[in-house]
């Protein structure tokens, strides 16, 4: 995995006080976003590193055909994607790195150890992380949590939170104690503004919305925060 990313030229190592490992587009919203946030809000650099090419939702070959006339290609439709979390990471004062697509890791492909990689290769020694919870009951985001508690151990990353969306609460085990996060600094419609945004001559699909609405929804009318556990 590592001789097929060399193939591709790579941003060079972030420089953050803070590094969020987000699995899909809309991850750092829904799930990291109050800890985002918060963080951005105590003065400090935040650098949210997608993982996925976000390239496998059947919102591509369902829902968009009809409205654009056509079936976007993988690329296309990962771009679009792309450029929604761009516009969501920015609204919240923090700063997007969108490797390129070959660099990433498929839609429901990721493992620990390609997360491991990715994260390891593009993040430096001794940053703090945020990621989604391993009790998560996405494959994707159970990698996610894992790769960066295994850099953790491994001394590569000081220290990480992870978090866990409020409409998952129920999948984390008895005795795991949860910090609310966010109380200062909730999310908003701004904050999720380019997930909501249609315009088709303008190249804005709103696919966040159309992949999960009620997600998106929910957060805004029943719970803005997130849920850490360390």
């Amino acid at each position: 995995m590592v001789a097929a990313r060399a193939r591709v030229a790579a941003p060079e190592l972030v420089t953050t006080d803070l590094v969020a490992v987000a699995p899909h587009q809309d991850d750092e919203v829904l799930t990291l976003g109050p800890a985002i946030l918060a963080a951005v809000a105590a003065g400090r650099s935040v650098t949210v590193l997608l993982v996925s090419r976000g390239e496998g939702s059947s919102v591509r070959t369902r829902q968009l055909p009809k409205q654009l006339g056509f079936v976007p290609s993988l690329h296309h439709f990962s771009a679009m994607r792309d450029r929604e979390f761009d516009g969501a990471v920015r609204a919240m004062g923090a700063t997007p790195l969108v490797l390129p697509y070959e660099l990433r890791l498929p839609d429901g492909g990721a493992t620990t150890e390609a997360v491991v990689d990715l994260v390891g290769t593009h993040v430096p020694a001794g940053t703090e992380a945020v990621t989604v919870s391993w009790h998560d009951d996405h494959p994707d985001h159970q990698a996610c949590g894992r790769a960066v508690q295994q850099l953790v151990r491994d001394g590569h990353l000081s220290r990480a939170g992870y978090l866990i969306s409020p409409e998952r609460l129920e999948l984390v085990p008895d005795g795991v104690v949860l910090e609310k996060v966010g109380t200062g600094s909730p999310v908003t419609r701004e904050h999720q503004e380019s997930y909501r945004r249609r315009d088709i001559p303008g190249n804005w699909w709103a696919i966040g919305v159309r992949s999960v609405k009620e997600s998106f929804d929910y957060q805004l009318l029943h719970d803005p925060y997130g849920y850490r556990h360390d």
